[in-house]
């Protein structure tokens, strides 16, 4: 599922409604990954409600530190860097397009470049 939102709009909120529907789609998550933006008291209690262990690293003005995992926090860097990739391309980047189907539109043709990439890189000889 995508989402998208205004450039100016803080991701925490989105934390909700996108566990929900991706609960919705897949049977059990275990593990929720995010950065420091995410360490929030309600976004913890969101995922621990569900049973899904946040693993989030703690920001520097929290009290008191909340558990995490630095081993399973390095995966993360994957997610980064595609969208580093993604954002190679200028019309991602900039987001040229005002409408919000034009641009999701832009997003999945892009990605699917990215894929189809990876995957002639895969099955050469």
């Amino acid at each position: 599922m995508i989402e998208v939102r205004p450039g100016q709009d803080h991701d925490a909120p989105c934390l909700k409604p996108l566990l929900e529907a991706t609960l919705s789609r897949v049977p059990e998550v275990d593990e929720i990954v995010g950065d420091k933006g995410f360490d929030g008291d309600s976004q913890r209690e969101a995922c621990v409600n569900r049973d899904i262990n946040p693993n989030i690293p703690s920001r520097s003005n929290r009290v008191e530190a909340a558990p995490f995992d630095a081993e399973g926090y390095r995966d993360r860097n994957k997610v980064e860097r595609l969208f580093a990739k993604a954002k190679q391309f200028r019309r991602f980047a900039t987001r040229y397009e005002k409408h919000k189907s034009m641009f999701l539109g832009v997003v999945y043709l892009i990605f699917g470049f990215l894929r189809l990439r990876r995957l002639s890189i895969v099955n050469r000889p």
